[in-house]
């Protein structure tokens, strides 16, 4: 699965590195603080996942 987050203040395309999340690594995330609510979509498709991240990046540009 890959997982989109939203964009953080200064954050960068290059973050999302394309590979997919594990289970383990996602458990890691949040028990390290993670919140549900910077969780901005969950693809089963790189493809799907990189349209996303690009839409929520010139957003936040924009902003």
């Amino acid at each position: 699965m890959y997982i989109v987050y939203t964009p953080f203040y200064r954050s960068r395309k290059d973050i999302f590195n394309g590979k997919p999340t594990t289970m383990q690594e996602l458990k890691n995330k949040f028990r390290r603080g993670l919140d549900a609510s910077v969780i901005d979509s969950i693809y089963s498709t790189k493809k799907g996942a990189n349209e996303a991240a690009d839409k929520l990046f010139r957003k936040a540009k924009r902003s």
